[in-house]
């Protein structure tokens, strides 16, 4: 299928569009958690006080990605780990940069919409930029099943912490636009931030479900030292953020804040309201999708039937067929642990062939 569909737009690009996806980073990516992240731009003019992207070498400015949406498709079809197909990798949009941003909107719509024609797999995207019923109509035209995360973390705060971005009741009117249009956005409360969740999450919640959010992903707050001096500088207080963090960071290394307690106490509200509560995103963007996963089931979710079951003679025969030596296979619940003698970059291939199969948590550990 993969050399299908690599044939098949390879007749769309000239020699030079084939040769500039395959030196593209997008051709040689490992999965994350939440699936292959695309960039249709790179760094971001929002600046918001709690973004990690300067740590990770961007700018303070939004680009549009060198690739056009085609090639964007093709390197995918030339990474080693990526899977096509509905129940195949999982795609997200707007890691390191706001997808929605006037400089890289058009080219954001256009990738939506040709990974559906070519791939199919299950994309989803956040953003803190206002989409109009238009902008919703022209997403849910391409597929009424992308899944839209839109972040707001804070109501009270918001003008300290990101000064630049839209405000937030602009993008609970972007949850209402998408939920009119079909789609099922999930509020994005990303970074909790200690300190300042703790008194407003209550109502945050209850406007998301005014607005028509079908659910919630929380997700904990990574600090670097230039982080740290920015929520300082802006003011917010930042006596719990210290108190909490794992350890000072140093240099540019980003150290998680222990947000455990707090992540709980909203997902146990969210649940009260109605609101399906999820700890990753990757779960918003299996359910918009209506496939089910085994964490789902454990969370009493089940949507687009049963998940294959879980069975450790698939993961030899999958293991034997890329030829990676597994000496011994735990599953648990929702996660599946494969201990391997020896890692490589086909580790990396078992494990999304794996969470693509079996619709698991994939653990690969080295012994």
């Amino acid at each position: 299928m993969k050399r299908k569909l690599r044939t098949e737009i390879a007749k769309l690009l000239s020699e030079e569009q084939m040769k500039r996806a395959s030196r593209d980073s997008h051709a040689r990516r490992i999965p994350r958690p939440c699936g292959f992240t695309i960039h249709t731009g790179t760094g971001c003019s929002l600046r918001c006080a709690y973004c990690y992207i300067e740590t990770m070498g961007f700018m303070w400015s939004t680009k549009s990605y060198p690739l056009s949406s085609l090639e964007l498709i093709y390197a995918l079809l030339l990474n080693p780990y990526f899977i096509p197909g509905r129940y195949g990798s999982l795609i997200a949009i707007g890691s390191v940069t706001e997808p929605f941003h006037g400089l890289v909107r058009d080219k954001t719509f256009d990738f939506i919409n040709k990974s559906y024609k070519y791939l199919g797999n299950p994309v989803q995207f956040s953003t803190k930029m206002y989409l109009s019923i238009r902008d919703a109509n022209k997403i849910c035209s391409v597929s009424p099943l992308v899944s839209p995360l839109i972040t707001i973390i804070t109501l009270k705060y918001a003008k300290k912490l990101e000064p630049l971005s839209p405000p937030p009741h602009k993008r609970l009117e972007t949850i209402r636009n998408l939920k009119s249009q079909g789609l099922e956005p999930f509020l994005f409360l990303r970074p909790i931030i200690p300190g300042l969740i703790e008194d407003e999450y209550e109502y945050l919640l209850e406007k998301a479900v005014e607005y028509g959010a079908v659910g919630v992903v929380v997700g904990s707050l990574r600090v670097s030292l230039n982080i740290l001096k920015r929520l300082e500088e802006s003011g917010v207080p930042v006596n719990e953020i210290y108190r909490r963090m794992l350890r000072r960071p140093r240099g540019r290394e980003q150290v998680l804040v222990d947000t455990r307690d707090l992540k709980s106490s909203i997902l146990r509200y969210a649940e009260k309201l109605g609101l399906l509560a999820f700890p990753e995103a990757c779960l918003a963007n299996l359910y918009t999708h209506r496939i089910t996963c085994w964490k789902m089931l454990k969370l009493g979710i089940l949507r687009g039937g049963q998940p294959p079951p879980l069975r450790k003679n698939i993961v030899y025969e999958v293991a034997d067929a890329l030829d990676v030596p597994v000496e011994d296979v735990s599953i648990k619940e929702y996660r599946v642990k494969v201990y391997v003698s020896s890692s490589t970059h086909k580790s990396i291939l078992l494990k999304e062939i794996l969470h693509s199969r079996l619709r698991a948590c994939i653990d690969i550990r080295r012994v």
